[in-house]
């Protein structure tokens, strides 16, 4: 009973998704086409792309993981070397666990203080920043484990 319950809402969810796809990609004025993704934002009433858009997620996420990967895995093998006798070690692993269970709110204002403030900006260095902040403790805790 139970399976059969769980297959149909399976199949009903499914069958809703395919419809919101169908009708996003319907040609249509204003739909999804290749101009979507090739041209820049327009200014508000005339037509336009989201590529500023789709290219700053690609160039913030990539700072990011250049920024956080490599200091992510040298924290984490450290700790998996030097972690059972170490202060050092196990001031890293507290530090990694604060950082891993903070909200990205709680991040992103300490990037606002430390980086927007000073420079009186908004930029996709801060939003690189944080997302960074948020990398290095997944990057630690997973390189650590495997270590």
């Amino acid at each position: 009973m139970n399976l059969t319950v769980s297959m149909l809402a399976m199949a009903f969810g499914l069958i809703l998704a395919d419809l919101d796809l169908v009708d996003a990609v319907a040609p249509r004025p204003g739909g999804i086409d290749l101009q979507l993704f090739t041209q820049m934002t327009p200014p508000p009433g005339s037509q336009g792309g989201l590529l500023n858009a789709i290219m700053g997620s690609f160039l913030m996420t990539s700072v990011a993981t250049l920024i956080g990967t490599p200091i992510g895995i040298l924290a984490g093998v450290y700790m998996a070397e030097f972690g059972q006798k170490s202060w050092l070690a196990s001031a890293t692993r507290f530090i990694n666990d604060i950082l891993l269970s903070a909200p990205s709110i709680v991040i992103g204002l300490f990037i606002y203080e430390m980086y927007v403030a000073r420079v009186h900006h908004f930029s996709g260095w801060a939003g690189s920043f944080a997302l960074a902040l948020i990398v290095i403790p997944v990057v630690v805790r997973n390189h650590g484990k495997q270590c």
